[in-house]
């Protein structure tokens, strides 16, 4: 009785401190040619796709570095396609690996418009620029694609190093995403030199182009746009981008099929009424009803400067520039919403990143010709956001 007495004075403490919040939002960086992602380096300096090519690098504080890989002359620039995701190794301190995803596109042999492929490429930093440029995911898809639907981010965890974990979408053509014999409205598992790990799900014979491709994770997908792992209990949260009447927001499990495309959110494809009753799919925690926002960026906040959000799920739109505030229940798992408040609303945006000093951050990016990073953070910030920790009252920490 006495902890769940703490545990609800503690549940108050944070709830109070929610309705005071005073929250500042700054640009460290501005003027970014259409960026799409961005990602930290354990010392803090930033890295930055443009769309169109390029790798920005940037001080902790903003200031810029420099180029730190230059893609644009293999870089298919049109719609969705283009220099994508970006991740930096949990064990980058070692091994300086920095990993992004983009469009390549190669002559068309025939005559005609290039051809494309979709690439992870791994960088090792040197001195602040990309060396030793090595592909370790190169898929053809083998047809003219529409140029959307094209994925296009990674994610690393600690507890699993060497491993790194692909989305990728489904072309624009529903029916990649429920075959097992194509990459596309998937994620992937890969080691990061590219082979493929044998306890895959669909694993058979290690070779992706006979029988299963060895490489899915998870399948039935329409168009991932962000993930992020849960530091309290390692889940992997997913963003979704659904076709006319819902996105959604998913906890991706090994092997599981996720209905795209006869059916979108809770329902039959296109329906608000039907309910989507297979058995064999995996349905959303929490869906978006029209007018589609185009949910984004995804972070598992895990700070004590924000106390109100701690444990909670912070997922952005693109079409909205807004940050909901997602809270999650039924632990440890932690698979059930329990409700979902606009927390932040700003212009258009593309991925979150909580940094290593509890501030959210944000890029607004994309379609935006002068895009910007910001950065959320209390407006009287305590000196040490980890000196009120009491830890192993409830599975993850207390911040009081």
């Amino acid at each position: 009785m006495k902890k769940l007495l703490l545990i609800a004075v503690f549940a108050l403490f944070a709830f109070a401190g929610s309705l005071k919040a005073q929250y500042t939002t700054t640009t460290p960086i501005t003027g970014l040619s259409y960026p799409v992602a961005f990602a930290f380096t354990p010392d803090g300096r930033i890295l930055v796709t443009l769309k169109g090519g390029v790798i920005r690098m940037f001080n902790a504080d903003g200031s810029s570095i420099g180029n730190f890989y230059n893609l644009t002359d293999s870089t298919f620039n049109d719609f969705e396609r283009g220099l994508l995701g970006i991740e930096v190794d949990p064990d980058f301190a070692t091994n300086h690996y920095v990993y992004a995803y983009y469009n390549h596109r190669f002559p068309n042999n025939s005559g005609g418009t290039a051809q494309q492929k979709l690439r992870v490429v791994r960088f090792t930093e040197n001195n602040n620029v990309g060396t030793n440029p090595t592909i370790i995911l190169n898929l053809t898809p083998g047809y003219s694609i529409a140029g959307n639907h094209v994925g296009g981010n990674m994610r690393m965890h600690a507890s699993e190093p060497g491993k790194i974990y692909v989305s990728i979408g489904e072309l624009a053509v529903p029916a990649n995403a429920q075959l097992l014999t194509n990459p596309y409205g998937k994620f992937l598992r890969i080691n990061t030199d590219g082979t493929i790990p044998n306890d895959n799900p669909f694993y058979d014979d290690g070779n992706p182009a006979t029988g299963n491709d060895d490489r899915i994770w998870s399948y039935g997908h329409r168009n991932a746009f962000d993930f992020c792992f849960s530091p309290v209990n390692d889940s992997l949260y997913s963003s979704e981008n659904g076709q006319n009447t819902w996105d959604e927001m998913n906890i991706v499990t090994r092997g599981k099929n996720y209905g795209w495309s006869p059916c979108e959110g809770d329902f039959l494809n296109g329906s608000t009424t039907n309910p989507c009753t297979n058995v064999n799919y995996t349905a959303p925690i929490e869906t978006w009803g029209t007018p589609l926002p185009a949910v984004t960026g995804i972070v598992h906040y895990n700070s004590c400067l924000m106390p109100e959000f701690q444990n909670h799920l912070l997922v952005s739109d693109n079409d909205n520039g807004y940050i909901y505030n997602v809270t999650l229940g039924n632990a440890p798992a932690y698979d059930v919403v329990t409700s979902r408040v606009q927390a932040f609303d700003l212009l258009g945006l593309t991925t979150l990143r909580q940094g290593a000093d509890g501030y959210l951050y944000a890029l607004n990016g994309g379609y935006a010709p002068q895009g910007r990073l910001y950065k959320i953070g209390p407006s009287n910030p305590p000196a040490n956001p980890l000196a009120d920790i009491i830890v192993g009252i409830v599975p993850n920490e207390v911040c009081l």
